[in-house]
């Protein structure tokens, strides 16, 4: 059992941290024992017109946080204010009073033996200020902290804002070992969430609640393997310096014109999605003997949709010498998908799309595999909360659900593969009630058969990134090597295809490595690409453009 501690400054703290700490407590593999708690004087309150005066510089960036505060409220809010004490009742309390040298903290001697006697595995700094001193060396595996933004970045803060106001796409985090140098700690975990376009409020919200989960993460990583391979990335390591500034509180000045660039952006958005919209379409290219996806994307043949709906997540079959296209067809009216089927002829003529699955919820991402001569499909079906299995009772126009595969999960664009004697299941997994985007995190399990039981990867998520980590289509084999497409949906939702070759997968080990990307260039005035298949020398791709409504 790991023993954990608490650095805390009060009783009462966000509701993120109250679930990092409920999620140790509930867990069986580690335990609070102690709570360090810092019993600093608070500073006497001001008066409003002191307070007021003392931030005067920054009164135009107070006033954007107090208005996105309040027009951006977000449910469940990372932020509410909750209590630790019925979570750590049974715990021992150390009061510590530091001894303070500008922004930093040290620990008393005294104080620092006293922890000592507790025998801490490791400690959640979750108060305090800037640590130095022997107070880094109260846990055999050193104090854990949270830094809320990319350090190779984005050093200082607010956090989560200055990635708003200048349309950073990406916003960061990490979990990391304290160090005396401050900024250059030894890293246990990196991720990289979509940055919200607008609102610092709901960007902070998102990526807050995801970072929650991190520390679980790290001591179930602790549990299984020991401290080997806990740091992922040491100090100096590597040579790769902070060129950017140190962000502080942006004064009048400075905010005033970050945020006039903010409200043009929203205004632009706002009056181009008055006199247009954007739709997806579906484009195809037929070259006999390809081995894997086509590369020449400019000669492919787009299908456009009416204007009421879109056509995107194209899975094609070839069956009896003749290609069928599994689509999404997104109707407007009714703001929900079903699953079409288009047929292509070898003369590259389309059909019109045939209905062949709905439900009463949102279905997307056809994703049709053959297996035991049988042909089944795993539709996107994450506003119902499972991963459904469908069997073709007649090729390709009925189908039955065979099995859920998962239930109650947050689960997007599942992708299965066939590798080295196992089925391996890909899919995007939203793992905390509050962090709503489930673009971010691959999760991977494995089985005997696509049936099931699907047992958890050892390493899940075994990436955190949403420049790469949603998948984009069937995994392909080129020239003995196996590549996973997955989307880059930093910026905006599909914004570019990526290439991953697969470089080992087993049930305690996943890498694999970028080798190129699709950008949506191929055809003028596209927006978007988000989903490249293949199948006996047809090759499908979607793509996102504007049209007037």
């Amino acid at each position: 059992m790991i023993r954990v501690g608490l650095l805390i400054d009060a009783w009462t703290v966000p509701a993120w941290v109250h679930k990092v700490v409920s999620d140790i407590q509930s867990s069986s593999i580690a335990k609070v024992v102690l709570v360090v708690k810092n019993e600093t004087a608070p500073e006497p309150p001001k008066p409003l017109w002191r307070k007021i005066w003392s931030r005067q510089r920054e009164l135009v960036y107070l006033v954007y946080k107090k208005l996105d505060d309040w027009k951006n409220r977000v449910e469940p809010d990372a932020f509410k204010s909750l209590s630790l004490e019925p979570l750590v009742r049974d715990c021992l309390v150390i009061s510590v009073t530091p001894v303070k040298e500008k922004h930093r903290d040290y620990f008393r001697d005294e104080d620092v033996q006293t922890i000592l006697r507790h025998d801490l595995d490791v400690t959640l700094r979750f108060g305090f200020n800037i640590l130095m001193g022997k107070a880094l060396e109260i846990a055999r595996h050193g104090v854990w902290s949270y830094h809320h933004g990319d350090n190779r970045t984005h050093r200082g803060g607010p956090a989560g804002l200055w990635e708003v106001l200048e349309g950073t796409p990406v916003t960061g985090s990490m979990l990391q070992i304290l160090t005396p140098e401050l900024d250059n700690g030894k890293i246990l975990y990196r991720s990289w969430a979509a940055t919200d376009p607008f609102s610092a409020r709901k960007n902070r919200n998102n990526y807050y609640w995801k970072s929650s989960a991190f520390v679980m993460r790290k001591l179930k990583n602790l549990t299984e393997r020991g401290e080997k391979n806990l740091v992922v990335e040491s100090p100096n390591s590597i040579y790769k310096p902070y060129s950017g500034r140190l962000y502080k509180t942006p004064r009048n000045q400075e905010m005033a014109r970050l945020l006039a660039g903010l409200v043009g952006r929203y205004a632009r958005h706002k009056i181009q999605n008055l006199f247009s919209r954007e739709q997806w379409f579906v484009a195809f290219r037929i070259q006999e003997n390809q081995s894997g996806p086509d590369e020449a994307f400019h000669r492919f043949k787009p299908l456009f949709p009416p204007k009421e709906r879109f056509w995107a997540d194209p899975f094609p079959v070839e069956r009896d010498g003749r290609y069928f296209v599994f689509i999404e067809e997104y109707l407007e009216k009714k703001k929900k998908g079903h699953i079409s089927v288009i047929e292509i002829d070898r003369e590259g003529n389309g059909s019109l799309p045939v209905k062949v699955l709905e439900r009463d919820y949102h279905l997307a991402y056809p994703f049709v595999f053959e297996w035991k001569d049988e042909f089944f499909m795993i539709p996107e079906t994450s506003s119902n909360r499972t991963v459904e299995l469908y069997r073709s009772v007649k090729f390709p126009h009925e189908w039955t659900l065979e099995k859920v595969l998962m239930a109650d999960v947050n689960a997007v664009d599942a992708t299965l593969a066939e590798l080295e004697g196992r089925w391996w299941l890909f899919v995007n997994l939203a793992e905390t009630e509050g962090n709503v985007k489930n673009w971010d995190e691959l999760f991977l399990f494995y089985s005997e058969s696509p049936l099931g039981s699907w047992k958890p990867h050892a390493a899940n998520p075994v990436k955190s990134d949403v420049r790469s980590a949603r998948p984009a289509g069937r995994i392909f084999s080129r020239q003995g090597h196996f590549y996973r497409p997955s989307q880059d949906c930093s910026g905006r939702y599909g914004h570019a295809l990526c290439l991953n070759e697969i470089q080992r997968i087993s049930p305690t080990e996943y890498e694999e490595r970028e080798v190129s990307r699709i950008f949506p260039r191929w055809r003028e005035g596209l927006l978007a690409n988000h989903t490249l298949n293949c199948a006996g020398g047809l090759t499908v791709i979607d793509g996102l453009f504007r049209r007037t409504r």
